[in-house]
């Protein structure tokens, strides 16, 4: 071991001992007296200076002289985490070591230096972050993690006072705080499996790291994504329609040919808009050109902006209009006080730059508010939003379980209850595909369509008309159960046996989210796909939705979070601002957009990101959703394959689904044209040949599924 050197361990300010707060401006004012301990003359010089010196052929410079501690200094060293010497450590109550296995001589405290270098410097609101598995490092939670300090715009640097025969986990994220001290995530490193450090003898050890980049990457690509909502929130003004703007003076304002930029008026920490213009492999959201970014009819630009939950309700914004030559045309405001509810539809009129007086034109401007998940606190430990293997094989995933039922020539199973799920996963389905819907009394139950039809108790039903249609939003579960139901098949009317009346609980519709999740076995992935209403392109919609939408998500999450970890699980939606909140709402579970895609079976939907598998993906890249689940109609031509690899260059994954799927040739063709998975009915006729097990029946497997669970 080298000489004894001197160090400030600056760092550890943010961890120390509430008894030693007032203590922070003396150790600053003494400078490199604060700490002593035994430094490795190699990491006393930074590797900027090493570098610099080493370029200017001069020796390294020499260290500091030892000082000693002042007496007062000394009486109080032991109460802090942030004063140490060479022969002892003590720590504070809020940084304490745990007790080792081994005996105190093996395991003593040991101060480790975290190094890390960026790729590319972050930007100046910007910070560095450390957490890990144990206390020291903030046990995951963002509120007590790290804070790393800057060496230069590349280098940054924090000093933690560890248990030496430890092996630990750790991640790094880049962060900013808004006014309130609160850190909202801007990027965090995404490994499925964490960094680890092992044991370390010496009483000072040092490790180097580069940000987004370990051993599990073989490209050395950085593995790093966006971070989840926890105090602050999301607000998506959306440019995807056909018609957005009513124009009344066509010689001034050309929205063939406009610039747009949002202008927060009130400038806050915390407070960042960002855009997506979506075009195939540029969708990533960016910051804002000076002049705005250009628009014309038929793009898809949307401008997401993220703000502190205390400015949701009272932030201004300026939509600034801009010609293609830079001139400022006119201007629109916008206040978040005017927003009801998660989502809706802004009409502001835009004012000339040059009289205020006039109107340019009118524009009708869709939005999406995102809000933090609303029940426990998220951390870094693991995630599997981005976790699908390249080894993994094409799955197959029954549709509503075994197949869809209210059609002639049924499974004996009725579709989406868990008698149908078991018989799937029987026939060695790897996953099956659910639809949730959340009842009056916020009851998650697995029903595919919005609504249903029924009638009074006792009445005789012969016809159609007769037969009354309710949406499952306007009925509390407890009546649910108790409601007849029917269908009508080639003209002809069915019915089936109420929940209530069915009395194998395996066979009865309308089970919950909660009882799907404890009753299927673990080994059997699940889609969750989340039913919301679409706008159609010819006007109407597939049903009324009056249930808050951040409402619907967070219950939905909460059951998932707490009743299905532990198990592949995916959530899925055709509502494109759905996936959005399920994907910033939470960092556990994939996410990906369901497209009807170019199809003649159904009218197409208003949301331009909805009409194109290449949208699609364009919009899943934009909000990194794990992919996409397009509809089969799509994939029937001949560049098919060639379709697919546009998903597959751009790390995604995609989901085949629908009737084109239901024949063994046809799984057989999805899976040989590279489909991530195919989604089809009856398991029991079309499973291929020669499969005899459902590919999460690892022990292996469920083994890395496990960590999902928080609890």
């Amino acid at each position: 071991m080298g000489p004894l050197h001197l160090r400030k361990l600056c760092p550890l300010r943010v961890s120390l001992a509430p008894s030693c707060q007032g203590i922070v401006g003396r150790c600053r004012a003494l400078g490199s007296r604060c700490i002593t301990y035994p430094l490795p003359w190699h990491s006393w010089q930074s590797p900027a200076q090493k570098s610099q010196l080493r370029q200017k052929q001069q020796p390294l410079l020499k260290p500091p002289q030892l000082q000693p501690l002042p007496r007062g200094l000394r009486a109080i060293r032991s109460k802090c985490a942030a004063f140490v010497d060479g022969a002892s450590i003590t720590y504070g109550t809020g940084n304490e070591l745990e007790s080792g296995s081994g005996s105190s001589a093996a395991c003593k405290p040991t101060l480790r230096e975290f190094n890390v270098r960026l790729e590319v410097p972050l930007a100046a609101e910007e910070r560095l972050g450390l957490t890990g598995d144990v206390k020291a490092l903030g046990e995951w939670q963002l509120s007590r993690s790290v804070a790393l300090e800057s060496l230069d715009e590349l280098n940054w640097q924090a000093t933690v006072p560890l248990q030496s025969c430890r092996q630990l986990e750790y991640r790094y994220f880049v962060y900013v705080e808004d006014l309130s001290g609160y850190k909202q995530i801007r990027r965090w490193e995404t490994h499925f499996k964490p960094r680890s450090l092992g044991p370390c003898t010496e009483l000072q050890c040092s490790q180097l790291d580069v940000f987004g980049i370990t051993s599990d990457n073989s490209d050395l690509k950085p593995q790093v994504h966006r971070g989840w909502l926890n105090h602050e929130a999301i607000l998506q003004l959306k440019f995807n329609g056909e018609k957005m703007f009513q124009v009344h003076d066509i010689e001034t304002f050309d929205p063939q040919h406009v610039q747009l930029k949002i202008v927060p008026v009130e400038k806050t920490a915390g407070l960042h808009v960002e855009y997506s213009k979506q075009e195939y492999g540029k969708s990533q959201l960016e910051l804002q050109p000076t002049f705005g970014v250009p628009y014309t009819k038929g793009d898809i630009v949307i401008f997401h902006i993220t703000l502190p939950l205390e400015r949701m309700m009272e932030q201004h914004f300026r939509l600034e209009c801009y010609s293609m030559s830079n001139e400022l045309l006119g201007s629109a405001t916008l206040v978040t006080s005017d927003l009801t509810g998660s989502e809706g539809v802004l009409h502001l009129p835009i004012k000339s730059a040059k009289n205020a007086d006039e109107t340019l034109a009118r524009l009708r401007l869709p939005y999406v508010a995102v809000q933090p998940y609303r029940y426990s606190p998220l951390d870094f430990k693991n995630t599997y939003a981005h976790y699908w293997p390249k080894s993994w094989p094409n799955l197959d995933v029954g549709h509503r379980g075994n197949g869809k039922s209210y059609i002639a020539d049924a499974p004996a199973e009725r579709e989406n209850t868990i008698a149908s799920f078991l018989s799937a996963h029987e026939h060695h389905a790897d996953m099956i595909e659910l639809d949730v819907h959340l009842t009056a009394d916020g009851v998650p139950v697995i029903y595919h369509d919005f609504g249903l039809r029924t009638a009074p108790p006792g009445k005789q039903i012969s016809r159609p008309d007769q037969l009354e249609y309710v949406l499952i939003k306007d009925i509390n579960y407890e009546l649910l159960k108790r409601l007849r139901i029917f269908s009508v098949i080639a003209g002809q009317v069915r019915e089936y046996p109420s929940h209530n009346a069915e009395p194998r609980m395996e066979h009865r519709i309308f089970p919950t989210l909660v009882e799907v999740l404890e009753k299927l076995p673990k080994s059997l992935g699940i889609d969750v796909e989340i039913k919301w209403p679409q706008r159609r392109q010819g006007g109407g919609s597939e049903a009324e939705q009056t249930i808050d939408k951040n409402f619907f998500a967070d219950k939905v999450l909460h059951q998932v979070i707490q009743k299905g970890c532990g198990r592949p699980i995916i959530f899925s939606s055709f509502d494109a601002d759905m996936c959005t909140m399920l994907r910033f709402k939470q960092n556990v579970f994939p996410v990906m957009f369901l497209t009807q895609g170019e199809t003649k079976k159904w009218q197409p939907f208003l949301d331009l990101r909805t009409r194109t598998f290449i949208a699609a993906v364009n919009n899943a890249q934009a909000f990194e959703l794990a992919g996409t689940a397009p509809h089969a109609e799509d994939f029937l031509g001949e560049n098919a394959s060639e379709m697919l690899q546009k998903a597959k260059d751009l790390g995604q994954i995609a989901v085949i689904w629908g009737d084109d799927c239901n024949s063994k040739e046809r799984v057989q063709y999805f899976t040989r044209i590279g489909a991530t998975a195919t989604c089809y009915d009856r398991s029991d006729l079309f499973m291929p040949e020669g499969k005899r097990e459902a590919f999460f029946k690892s022990p292996a497997l469920m083994a890395e599924f496990a960590a999902q669970c928080r609890i």
